[in-house]
């Protein structure tokens, strides 16, 4: 769990932990410098907590995804779930989701769809994976082998609702910075290389919105919100950040090649060899016209672009 001035929240998050009918191992906390009295709340949590509970202080701010970064290094159990200060988890959270990995002894990480809220917690009438637009027929194709090509270019899992296992903790930090993905991107991604995934399809905890959240779930975002999480989603970066992204993710399964089986490694070199081609393409004038065919026909836009979409884009580039 992160803390960053929760204590509007914090106890009714705390709360559904104790609840869970399987409990934690344990609980690591990292803060991020609040100025409230969220460490005091911690602290008097974990006196009468069931079940072990570390409270670590950052003396410099962090911010959410280096603060996840210090808190997952800093984790002993073998199956790692990360926990918002600010959502309630429903009672069978964890329990559904150990037995997933238990079920599927390939599976790397698994996540879940979570019912959105408002401040007082009270139901918003839709769900998070309404707001992701994330359909059966995409929920069936990220159990597949196609789940890196998917999750390369929409951020479909919720660090909120995420667990991996601890094996992969190797492969995931440090977490790169200057990419166009915060900690739960980068971390389905990675592990989607080395291993299947799986998905729980009913909501196991209320993702609660309001107005001091760093990403937030609603079905009609404001265009002048970018942070909301079907934006996030489905957003297309350019070339530049694309590439850049892609260049991080070979240097990273290059550096763990020797205790990691990746799977689709190659998927890798081919993103970036289109991604590269896209680039000559929207740079040239009528041979740019016969590249971009080339890709298209050789099926490499819809395998790695958005199909027709992105073709039609280069060429009006």
């Amino acid at each position: 769990m992160c803390t960053y001035n929760g204590v509007r929240f914090l106890d009714d998050q705390l709360t559904s932990l104790v609840s869970q009918n399987r409990q934690p191992d344990e609980i690591v906390v990292c803060d991020d410098c609040s100025t409230d009295s969220s460490v005091a709340v911690l602290r008097k949590f974990a006196t009468s907590a069931p079940f072990p509970v570390y409270i670590h202080e950052n003396t410099t701010r962090l911010g959410s995804t280096k603060n996840f970064e210090r808190a997952i290094s800093l984790c002993q159990g073998d199956v790692i779930a990360l926990c918002d200060q600010d959502d309630i988890w429903h009672s069978q959270k964890l329990r559904s989701t150990e037995e997933r990995f238990v079920e599927r002894p390939g599976v790397g990480i698994v996540f879940t769809d979570a019912e959105i809220v408002d401040e007082k917690a009270k139901p918003l009438g839709y769900n998070l994976w309404d707001t992701l637009e994330f359909n059966k027929a995409l929920q069936a194709r990220l159990k597949s082998p196609a789940a890196f090509g998917i999750l390369s270019q929409r951020q479909l899992v919720t660090g909120a609702t995420m667990a991996f296992r601890t094996e992969f903790r190797d492969l995931i930090l440090p977490i790169p910075q200057g990419i166009p993905l915060i900690h739960d991107g980068w971390i389905a991604l990675m592990i989607s290389l080395a291993a299947a995934v799986d998905l729980i399809d009913r909501p196991t905890m209320k993702y609660r919105q309001h107005d001091t959240q760093q990403v937030g779930a609603s079905l009609s975002d404001p265009p002048d919100v970018p942070a909301g999480i079907l934006e996030r989603a489905k957003t297309h970066y350019s070339f530049a950040e694309e590439i850049k992204k892609l260049e991080v993710v070979r240097e990273r399964v290059l550096a763990r090649k020797d205790r990691y089986e990746f799977r689709f490694a190659e998927d890798v070199d081919h993103r970036l060899n289109h991604m590269h081609k896209r680039v000559e393409i929207s740079q040239r004038r009528v041979s740019g016209i016969a590249s971009a065919f080339g890709e298209l026909l050789a099926g490499r836009y819809h395998r790695y672009s958005n199909g027709f979409y992105s073709f039609a884009k280069d060429l009006l580039r």
